[in-house]
């Protein structure tokens, strides 16, 4: 199992990310544990395509690291890529 730290100023909620042009990114809780499947991962991957070239999204340096962090877990089946909260 793979964990990194989170950009702490990562905050999709403060930094108004459109959850309906963004739902994957829109839904993840700094504060609140998310979990996402396979292919939410999938969807989350093309969104971090999109905005790695806003950082107030978010930086390009943690879109890396959640970019890595999505293809690890598409290594294999039957994985999920968890976000624990404070």
């Amino acid at each position: 199992m793979t964990s990194v730290a989170a950009d702490p100023e990562f905050d999709p909620v403060l930094s108004g990310v459109d959850r309906k042009r963004y739902p994957m990114l829109g839904h993840l809780d700094p504060y609140g544990d998310t979990v996402l499947n396979r292919l939410q991962v999938k969807s989350l991957l093309e969104e971090l395509s999109e905005v790695r070239v806003n950082p107030e999204i978010v930086s390009e340096e943690f879109a890396d690291t959640l970019v890595m962090l999505c293809h690890e877990c598409l290594l294999r089946a039957h994985r999920f890529l968890r976000f624990a909260g404070e």
